[in-house]
């Protein structure tokens, strides 16, 4: 999952893409979120949901949870970043290019 997000951020957040990953803070402690962002180098945001509050304003389901945001701030797609149909062309067309 991680290297599908890690591979968007570095090929499109320099045109806007932003990426934010919700963390079920209600499962995992912070300490073992803080290690994998360190060992595996995040560069993105993730967010550690501890009390299930976000994870329930949104109705995210399923983790983790995954965002793609356009340039404008829009969502342009949520879920599990292993199921993006095509998401090469879809990122591009959300960006402009």
């Amino acid at each position: 999952m991680t290297p599908h997000l890690v591979k968007w951020h570095d090929e499109y957040s320099d045109r806007g893409l932003r990426i934010v990953e919700v963390d079920n803070g209600q499962m995992d402690q912070l300490v073992e979120v803080e290690a994998h962002l360190a060992e595996d180098g995040i560069p993105f945001p993730v967010l550690h949901d501890t009390r299930g509050e976000v994870s329930n304003r949104f109705g995210i389901l399923a983790y983790p949870t995954a965002y793609l945001i356009s340039r404008d701030s829009q969502v342009i797609w949520e879920g599990h970043p292993g199921d993006v149909p095509d998401h090469e062309r879809m990122i591009e067309a959300a960006l402009g290019m």
